[in-house]
């Protein structure tokens, strides 16, 4: 196994549980080609953990382990699927809920790989090719531990991979999943992330909580979780708004998977800043007004443009709440920490000229866990506020 010395002011970060060795922050990795093994050497060429090796991507090694008695390979990835589990089963409600994440990449210590369960199938997705030596390792220990129906490939992120079954059976075109009993028909293979945004699930809940006699819009709506969640809670109409036609007509489909009449809410196939804008010039207010946009700031470098869309979509969905009236607003953009994405909400309120007074503050569920130490894993803002 090829090694490699962690500088000094590292070996605290790998030990705390940071999960990232960066390729500009380590010398370079002799002898190892990506998907290899890479044992991590400390003051002294004392070992200090064992690491997968990327060497084409900025984050070079990813640590798969700090401890004496584990080393990499297919035991391990057992050991971390088993362990993934009983978390699971120990913090989830299974019995009114078959989608959830199984396992969160550097969450779960398996750096790289994300694996959704959806009524039985498997999801899995990768965030490097690293991975794609161990692939049917990683599908055994899930095989092992799961007896999937089937698995299915998803491919990497930013990669050509194709989407591809692993084992067992293939998808059908729609899975049809319960969310706290709540049906959901699931497009795995050519739907958002690997099928539906798992990591709202505990915030459609609360939105169900507190939708009873209320008129809901839901911008970015999606196939419409938030829609239908806001339906079933007692929502008097709700108005689903996304850019995508295809994504507008899945949300109707949810709704009449669910019994609820698609004829008596509203569907808007339009960009949210232009149906707001329509909002506003017929003096249309609601009483819960859900934003629940894509990332603003995939990358660093758009987070100045992220932060003046944010602050402008959220004011403009502000001002369509009726006083007393409920605002739940998100982001999902690692590059806008919780404490940004409140004093942008602040801008925000102060542009609309109301005030909001904070009901909920959270981050993400008990599926997606995330490393103390590692910050850049904590990307789930969810605020519901009230709009004075």
């Amino acid at each position: 196994m090829a090694t490699v010395v962690v500088p000094d002011r590292l070996t605290s970060h790998v030990a705390a549980g940071h999960p990232w060795l960066y390729a500009d922050a380590v010398p370079a990795v002799q002898g190892a080609g990506t998907g290899d093994f890479v044992t991590l050497l400390g003051q002294g060429r004392r070992p200090i953990g064992h690491a997968l090796y990327d060497a084409d991507s900025p984050i070079a090694l990813r640590v798969l382990t700090t401890r004496k008695d584990e080393h990499p390979g297919p035991f391990l990835w057992r050991l971390r699927v088993d362990q993934a589990l009983r978390l699971r089963r120990g913090t989830l409600d299974l019995r009114t809920t078959d989608a959830f994440r199984v396992l969160h990449g550097e969450g779960d210590r398996l750096p790289g790989v994300v694996v959704d369960h959806y009524a039985g199938f498997l999801v899995l997705k990768l965030d490097t090719p690293a991975w794609l030596p161990h692939l049917e390792h990683l599908a055994d220990a899930l095989e092992h531990h799961l007896a999937p129906r089937g698995i299915f490939f998803k491919g990497i992120s930013g990669e050509p991979e194709p989407a591809r079954p692993l084992r067992g059976h293939e998808p059908p075109e729609h899975i049809l999943v319960h969310e706290h009993g709540m049906r959901l028909q699931v497009d795995v293979r050519r739907g958002q992330k690997t099928g539906l945004f798992l990591d709202q699930r505990e915030n459609r809940a609360l939105v169900r909580q507190v939708s009873r006699g209320r008129r809901v819009l839901n911008l970015f709506s999606y196939t419409g979780g938030f829609s239908l969640a806001a339906a079933l809670g007692g929502a008097t109409q709700v108005t689903s708004v996304d850019l995508a036609k295809a994504a507008v007509e899945g949300a109707r489909l949810n709704f009449s998977a669910n019994e609820l009449d698609p004829a008596a809410h509203g569907f808007v196939a339009a960009d949210a800043f232009d149906h707001l804008a329509a909002c506003a010039a017929a003096r249309d207010q609601y009483d819960l007004v859900i934003v629940d946009p894509p990332s603003f700031a995939p990358r660093k470098q758009a987070l100045r443009a992220a932060e003046a869309a944010y602050t402008r979509l959220n004011a403009a969905a502000i001002r369509q709440v009726v006083p007393g009236g409920l605002v739940a607003c998100a982001s999902c953009s690692s590059h806008v920490p919780m404490d940004l994405f409140l004093q942008l909400l602040r801008e925000s309120a102060r542009a609309a000229r109301r005030s909001l007074r904070i009901l909920e503050i959270r981050q993400e569920p008990a599926d997606h866990p995330t490393p103390l130490h590692f910050p850049e894993g904590r990307y789930l803002k969810f605020v519901l506020a009230v709009a004075e």
